[in-house]
């Protein structure tokens, strides 16, 4: 009972010491240019996790799917399904592993993973080779992905944490967008997909060399005992607009969360305040993979060639559009971030997201039916758009019905759908594409970057490293049940079907975000702990 009565008291002596500020009243925290240096340099592991995974990575994302898939189909005889899943998950396999890992220096360590990936990929001459350097990119990958949301969380001042660990978003998104800008440049050059690779590796030295010149963040150099170092840092943060007394206040709230906090190990998730924080984190982490996002990026191109884009050219068209308001909509997240609310965010998003998830379900539904893959193509009978998805078959003009390509290829109607025209074609398409925007609106607005930001906020200091190793493998173990079934899924229980599996998935986990998930907005991360122990 003492020992309660003594762990209480410590608790509102923090609270006090962290929110009274001693009397003084808390000053406007604006971004100093030397925080927008930090983490842009940072944040150059985000641009690499979305490029190599649009490019490098996950081989069937955007545009990737049919400008680079085809000549590596070729080279590397990638025929089935199974076979481009299992080059997609070999990546996802990779980051989990590098999910487990925390500290600063990782972020060095990251850079030279994605170097040395970057050039075993691009020099690929088997399959082997090219599996092995996509999992090495992967270990990349999953270390930026845990790590960098961490360091900008530590570093940012509480006003503007959410408004900077965004950017790490942004840059990812960009590196998506980038990643089809030279699928485009590289599309007509003689085993330009090399390049493509290859190009991943010049961010990323860029970054080894910058990062020895960036200390560490605050709380870090304070559990290094060097605190002196850790005032210097915060001045530089903050600028001149804070006086003595204020860092020393800053260090002095760090010092009393580490102290609380104690040397984290693994059986202190056993506590209350430890595990409540990671089970949000995995349930955040969890939603944003099994939303199905990710494999509508993965296979947009070959999504939308199941919606009758059939021509390479059309599909990535519109797969650049995508992507582009997925771009478009995070950055529009910087700007209502700190100002609406993490919670609120993520809980009205994803409500328009099910709504998308559930209209591309209804939508696919209507246009090929709930007809799975056939032994033959006769077994499509007149379903022709469900037939001329599968890639052996096409539809006849002779018989009108679908039959089997090979030997017939004259008889083959030859269309931008592959089919007959239908009066309702435009109307399915119209509502196909804008239940995707929609979607793709809302997963940019809050799953796209919320996990990743409240999960580099609710964990104390002592256990943030090893509670968002654990929160990152999370994801990444998602990442692979989600990109390594896409395809199968679709042709088991059909391209509808699997939206609303999705859609059905997405709504469990938002009642769990519901009635699970605080705000963390204005808050920092020594209080967000403390309402952690009050609970």
């Amino acid at each position: 009972m003492a020992t309660k009565q003594k762990d209480q008291l410590t608790t509102e002596d923090v609270l006090d010491s962290s929110s009274s500020n001693n009397g003084l009243p808390e000053p406007t925290t604006k971004a100093t240019w030397y925080v927008y240096l930090l983490v842009m340099t940072v944040c150059i592991s985000g641009f690499l996790f979305g490029y190599d995974t649009a490019i490098g990575l996950n081989i069937a994302l955007f545009l990737v799917i049919s400008g680079a898939l085809t000549p590596i189909q070729e080279e590397f005889g990638l025929d089935s399904a199974v076979d481009k899943e299992l080059v997609v998950g070999a990546t996802t396999f990779g980051a989990i592993f590098g999910g487990l890992f925390a500290g600063m220096l990782l972020i060095w360590v990251a850079s030279i993973v994605f170097i040395v990936g970057a050039v075993l990929i691009a020099a690929a001459n088997n399959f082997a080779c090219l599996l092995v350097g996509r999992l090495v990119i992967g270990v990349g990958v999953g270390i930026a992905s845990m790590i960098v949301p961490v360091f900008i969380g530590e570093v940012a001042p509480k006003d503007i944490r959410g408004r900077l660990t965004i950017l790490n978003t942004i840059l990812c998104t960009f590196g998506q967008v980038f990643a089809y800008l030279m699928n485009i440049a590289f599309a007509n050059v003689h085993e330009g997909w090399r390049y493509m690779f290859g190009i991943a590796g010049i961010p990323a030295l860029f970054q080894l060399v910058v990062m020895p010149y960036l200390p560490e963040s605050p709380r870090h150099l304070i559990i290094a005992g060097h605190q002196e170092k850790a005032k210097a840092v915060i001045r530089r943060i903050y600028g001149d607009q804070v006086n003595d007394q204020f860092i020393d206040n800053e260090v002095k709230a760090i010092q009393d969360d580490i102290a609380i906090s104690k040397s984290g190990s693994y059986k202190d998730f056993k506590k209350a305040e430890h595990y409540r924080p990671l089970i949000i984190a995995c349930i955040l982490q969890a939603a944003q993979q099994l939303s199905g996002f990710n494999a509508a990026m993965y296979y947009a191109a070959t999504i939308l060639q199941m919606a009758g884009f059939r021509s390479n050219q059309s599909s990535t068209s519109v797969a650049i559009i995508v992507t582009i308001i997925n771009f478009a909509f995070t950055v529009v997240a910087v700007f209502v971030i700190d100002r609406v609310g993490r919670r609120r965010m993520v809980i009205t998003t994803m409500v328009t997201m099910i709504i998308g998830l559930i209209a591309l379900g209804i939508t696919f539904g209507i246009q090929q039916g709930f007809l799975p893959v056939q032994a033959t193509c006769e077994g499509y009978a007149s379903n022709c758009a469900r037939c001329v998805i599968d890639t052996r078959c096409g539809w006849s003009i002779s018989q009108d019905t679908c039959i089997v390509k090979s030997g017939h290829l004259s008889d083959i109607f030859d269309s931008p759908s592959g089919c007959p025209p239908q009066p309702h074609d435009q109307a399915i398409v119209g509502v196909l594409l804008t239940a995707l925007v929609v979607y793709v609106a809302s997963y940019a607005l809050g799953l796209g970057y919320a996990p990743w930001l409240i999960q580099s906020e609710i964990f104390t200091t002592s256990m943030r490293g090893k509670a968002t190793g654990i929160s990152t493998a999370v994801n990444w173990i998602c990442n692979l049940i989600i990109s390594t079934s896409f395809l199968s899924m679709t042709e088991t229980i059909t391209t509808g079907g699997t939206y609303f599996f999705y859609a059905g998935i997405s709504f469990i986990l938002w009642i769990f975000i519901f009635f699970m998930v605080p705000e963390t907005m204005k808050r920092s991360l020594e209080e967000i702990h403390q309402s952690f122990m009050k609970r």
